[in-house]
């Protein structure tokens, strides 16, 4: 076990951001931290590192808050008249690290950009440049918030490339992201927060196992009747129904009435809708 947290509660002035929060992290297991703004995401990560005090609750780290720990965190926050190779030998002093420059660059990708003082960059590069500031002291465990924001797409496939060699390296990663589709290919576990509250934890494994139901109708008000009686979220036009076993009638009126639909495994974007949304329970069958 790397970190184990236990009912852990944070309360700034009168607003409860951690409300009895428990969840833990195996060594070398990639976690996504997942929900909306002010679920309480960027305080959770915080009190973990240690740089926010909790109000109620334990949280067992066996780690080095200095040593083990790499951060990518959502704000990029350098210093001005350092070139990219400067800054990064600076972090490698800090930690008295041996880790080389040169693949510190490769990392971020920023080889090109040796040279190029750190408050040129592009927003992309910057988060290039964090990402290889995270490796600095070799870490066992890595915490990044959102960190594909504002990457382009070719960066962003080199960094989960990255990401993927680390895992293989077995490294623990702690990554929050409101890109979906991402996480959903990289993490085993993904833990969803709501109002300061752990709402649900799904392993890949889960996803794997369960089906939902998409419903395509050439008309938005015909996937609002549908609801209306079988359950489900519309989205977009769409019906999403997250247990399509327990509605095989609804299989059966689609066929009927020929609108198409399709049966997929379940992703991370569909618990978030299960989650987030409103979904309804439907009143009838048929």
């Amino acid at each position: 076990m790397l970190l184990k947290l236990e009912a852990v509660e944070k309360r700034f002035k009168d607003k409860q951001v951690l409300a009895g929060v428990s969840f833990d992290v195996a060594e070398g297991e990639s976690i996504a931290l997942i929900g909306p703004n002010g679920a309480g995401k960027t305080t959770m990560i915080r009190s973990i590192l240690g740089l926010t005090s909790i109000d109620a609750g334990v949280i067992e780290r066996h780690f080095d808050n200095h040593k083990d720990v790499g951060m990518m965190l959502q704000k990029d926050l350098f210093p001005d008249g350092l070139r990219v190779k400067e800054l990064i030998e600076l972090h490698k002093s800090y930690s008295k690290s041996k880790v080389d420059t040169n693949e510190l660059l490769k990392a971020g990708d920023l080889v090109q950009e040796t040279r190029s003082m750190v408050q040129s960059l592009s927003g992309g590069q910057k988060r290039r440049l964090s990402f290889a500031l995270s490796l600095v002291a070799n870490p066992k465990l890595l915490f990044l918030d959102e960190p594909t924001v504002g990457m382009d797409v070719t960066a962003c496939r080199m960094f989960w490339s990255k990401i993927k060699e680390l895992q293989g390296q077995g490294k623990s990663i702690f990554v929050t992201s409101h890109h979906l589709d991402e996480l959903n290919d990289f993490c085993r576990r993904f833990i969803f927060l709501k109002e300061g509250k752990v709402a649900a934890v799904v392993s890949k494994e889960d996803l794997n196992a369960q089906k939902i139901l998409v419903v395509h109708p050439a008309q938005a008000e015909e996937a609002e009747e549908l609801q209306r009686r079988f359950g489900g979220l519309v989205e977009d036009g769409r019906l999403y129904v997250f247990h399509p076993a327990e509605q095989s009638w609804l299989v059966d009126v689609l066929k009927e009435q020929q609108i198409p639909y399709e049966e997929r495994l379940k992703e991370v974007k569909d618990c978030y809708r299960e989650i987030y949304d409103h979904y309804e329970e439907g009143v009838m069958q048929a």
